[in-house]
């Protein structure tokens, strides 16, 4: 299971871990490119959306922008990558970093406390979007619903792993 990868004390196989990077940095670089032809589909009005008056444009924008992003950052992460895979001493290097217990320490820590700070800023958005939107508040509850159900799935798997 790819959790038990993600949260072992194990050798990871480096080279392994960096083709998989490889391969996910693709999938993105095509989800951007997926995204760019919807917008260009908007702009050419062959998508119909619902859209607000004076809001014709921001849809194909918002994809374009979107997929833009995307392809940039699953093309650093291929490059990056191969680059590690090309370079023994870089992948020494990088491997020695990603391999040192402080670094994992310091980066389960960080998504620990990006987590609870996600989860009271939405609770917060929650309170406020109260007095501006129904909707933005039905939205933000589901959003930190699914957080929760998220939360407590993962809770458990990792309990039974560990």
């Amino acid at each position: 299971m790819w959790l038990k990868r993600l949260f072992s004390d194990e050798p990871v196989d480096f080279e392994e871990q960096c083709r998989r990077r490889i391969k996910v940095g693709a999938c993105i670089v095509f989800l951007g490119l997926l995204s760019v032809a919807l917008g260009f589909l908007q702009e050419q009005k062959l998508m119909v959306f619902y859209l607000e008056a004076g809001a014709e444009d921001f849809p194909a924008h918002f994809y374009a922008s979107l997929g833009i992003g995307l392809m940039a950052g699953g093309i650093m992460t291929v490059f990056r990558n191969v680059r590690y895979l090309r370079d023994p001493a870089l992948r020494r290097k990088r491997e020695v970093a990603e391999g040192d217990e402080r670094n994992k320490l310091l980066g389960l820590r960080c998504w620990a406390y990006t987590g609870y700070t996600m989860f009271l800023l939405l609770y917060g958005g929650i309170l406020a979007s109260g007095f501006v939107s129904r909707t933005a508040a039905l939205v933000l509850l589901t959003v930190t619903g699914v957080y929760a159900l998220v939360l407590m799935l993962f809770k458990i798997c990792l309990s039974r792993l560990m």
